[in-house]
C-alpha cells in the first residue's frame, strides 16, 4: 500500500491504493485531510528556501499488514525528500529551513535533504527522523551542517550522510583510503560531539555482494595499525564482505564488546582469516578502556563451519574480563543481599567522586566535592549524591568556557544533554548508571549536582 505524490508549484491530489491484506482486493482512499494538509504546507515552505531545485513526498500506513485504523493519522508516515541545487548552495541555512518545517507534529516524517558535491566535494545527505523511543539524543540541523561541511572535502570522501538522534556519521570511501580518512577525521576538533558523535566508513557498491566492507571508530577505537589491517583485509579475493562495529555511547556500555564479521569465499579460507584474526598484535587490537574485539568468519552457506574468537587471542579462548565497569542495580533484584547493596554503594561512590574530580579537571580548578550515601527521593532505598561548585573565576573572567569543556567530556562519554529549566541543565548517562545529573553556572562558580541510581537498602 503505497501513496507517492508529486508536487509541482502548488499541491495536487493524492492517490493511495491500498492491497486489501487478506483478500488481495484493492480500493481507493485518501490519508485523512489533516495528514495531507500538513505535507502540503510543510513540502511547499520547503520548496521555496533558498537553494532547492525540487521536492517530492510520500505518504503511507505504517503496518501494511494491519492497515488501520486509517482514519487515525498516527496510522500513516511521510517522507519528504529535497534535492538541492547543483552549486551556491547556504547548506547551513537549507538544513535549518528543512530540519525546521519537517519537524510536523500531525504525522510522523522523516525529511532527506541530498545536497550535489561541487569543485571535488562529496555528496551529502542529511536525514530528519522522528525521535526514536530509545534516545533523547537531539542533533541540531546547524550541527548537522558544520559535519557535513567537515567531511566532504576529506580527500577520498565520496559521500557523506549525517542524522540527527545520535546515529554515526558515514562517509563512502574506497578501503585503501580508511587509514588516512581516519586520521583526517580524528584531528577534527568536534570528532566525538554531536552530528560526529561516531563515524561508519563504507566501501563498495550498493547491491555489491563481494567487496563490501563497513567500519565504526570513535575518538579512540580501534587503533589506526587496525584499521588499516581491515582495509587490506577487505581488499582480499578470498573476502566477501568485512564489518567492524564498534561502540554505541547511546546503549548500555557494560553490555558491549566491538565486533568484526567477516565472510569469505570458502571453508578453507575460514581457517586462513581466522588464524589471521588470533595472530594480530596487541598493538593492533587493544584500546586502553575499551573492551576487546569478538571475532566471527563464515561463509554465506549455513552448512559451512564458523570460527569464532578474539583478536589477538588464541583459538579457543574464554572471554576476557575487560568489558567496561558494570553497576548492577541491586534494586532490581527480588531477593536483598546486603553484602551485595553494600558494595554496589561504594562503586557508585567511587563513580560519583571520579565524575566530580573530572569536571574539575576539565575547568582547569577543582572545588570542594561532597559525596554522600542518603535515600532516594521516594524515601525509599539509598543513593550515592554529589554535589560540587568549581570556583572558576579564581582562574577566568567567564565561565562559559570551562562549562563547554566540562559537557564535552560527559558527552564524550556518552553522557547526553536531556532537558533544560531554569537555567540548569539536566544530563543522562547511556548506560543508566545516574539517576541525576545537572550543571547550572552562578555567581559563585559552576555547580554540579550528581546522584546515583537507588540501590535497594532492606
Amino acid at each position: 500500500m503505497l501513496t507517492r505524490r508529486r508536487h509541482r508549484a502548488v499541491a495536487g491530489a493524492v492517490l493511495l491504493t491500498l492491497a486489501a491484506a487478506l483478500s488481495g482486493c484493492s480500493l481507493l482512499t485518501h490519508p485523512p485531510a489533516e495528514v495531507t494538509a500538513a505535507i502540503d504546507r510543510a513540502t511547499q515552505a520547503i520548496r521555496q528556501s533558498a537553494g532547492v531545485a525540487g521536492a517530492t513526498s510520500e505518504i503511507r500506513p505504517r503496518d501494511l499488514k494491519d492497515g488501520g485504523p486509517l482514519s487515525n493519522p498516527g496510522a500513516w508516515t511521510a517522507t519528504i525528500t529535497i534535492d538541492a541545487d547543483e552549486s551556491g548552495v547556504d547548506v547551513r541555512a537549507l538544513a535549518e529551513s528543512v530540519g525546521r518545517n519537517a519537524a510536523i507534529g500531525t504525522v510522523s516524517t522523516t525529511a532527506l535533504l541530498r545536497i550535489p558535491g561541487e569543485d571535488g566535494a562529496a555528496d551529502a545527505q542529511f536525514n530528519f527522523t522522528p525521535l526514536p523511543d530509545a534516545t533523547n539524543i537531539i542533533t541540531e540541523p546547524d550541527e548537522m551542517a558544520d559535519a557535513v561541511l567537515a567531511l566532504r572535502d576529506l580527500p577520498g570522501a565520496r559521500s557523506v550522510a549525517v542524522f540527527d538522534h545520535g546515529d554515526p556519521a558515514t562517509v563512502t570511501a574506497g578501503a585503501d583510503r580508511w587509514a588516512d580518512l581516519t586520521a583526517s577525521v580524528r584531528a577534527l576538533p568536534d570528532f566525538g560531539l554531536n552530528a560526529l558523535s561516531a563515524l561508519t566508513l563504507h566501501s563498495g557498491q550498493d547491491g555489491n555482494e563481494r567487496g563490501e566492507a563497513s567500519l565504526t571508530l570513535d575518538a579512540a577505537s580501534p587503533s589506526l595499525d587496525f584499521v588499516r589491517f581491515l582495509g587490506e583485509l577487505s581488499a582480499d579475493r578470498a573476502v566477501d564482505s568485512v564489518k567492524f562495529t564498534g561502540i554505541d555511547v547511546r546503549r548500555d556500555l557494560a553490555a558491549q564488546r566491538p565486533e568484526l564479521h567477516a565472510v569469505v569465499s570458502t571453508t578453507g579460507d575460514v581457517d586462513t582469516v581466522a588464524g589471521m584474526l588470533t595472530a594480530l598484535d596487541d598493538s593492533q587490537t587493544t584500546v586502553d578502556g575499551v573492551p576487546r574485539a569478538s571475532f566471527t568468519v563464515s561463509t554465506r552457506s549455513n552448512a559451512a563451519p564458523t570460527e569464532t574468537g578474539y583478536l589477538g587471542l588464541p583459538p579457543g579462548s574464554a572471554e576476557p574480563d575487560d568489558r567496561f565497569f558494570s553497576t548492577p542495580n541491586p534494586a532490581a533484584d527480588d531477593a536483598f543481599d546486603p553484602a551485595a547493596a553494600a558494595d554496589q554503594l561504594q562503586r557508585d561512590r567511587a563513580v560519583v567522586t571520579a565524575l566530580l574530580d573530572a569536571a574539575g579537571d576539565a575547568a582547569g580548578i577543582r572545588g570542594p566535592a561532597t559525596v554522600t550515601i542518603g535515600p532516594c527521593a521516594t524515601g525509599a532505598n539509598q543513593q550515592v549524591q554529589g554535589s560540587v561548585v568549581i570556583p572558576i573565576f579564581e582562574i577566568a573572567d567567564s565561565a562559559d568556557e570551562a562549562f563547554d569543556a566540562i559537557t564535552t567530556g560527559w558527552e564524550r562519554q556518552g553522557i547526553r544533554k536531556s532537558d533544560r529549566a531554569m537555567g540548569t541543565d539536566f544530563y543522562s548517562a547511556a548506560d543508566k548508571s545516574l539517576d541525576t545529573l545537572s550543571i547550572r553556572g552562578g555567581t559563585e562558580g559552576i555547580s554540579i549536582t550528581v546522584a546515583a541510581r537507588c540501590v535497594l537498602s532492606g
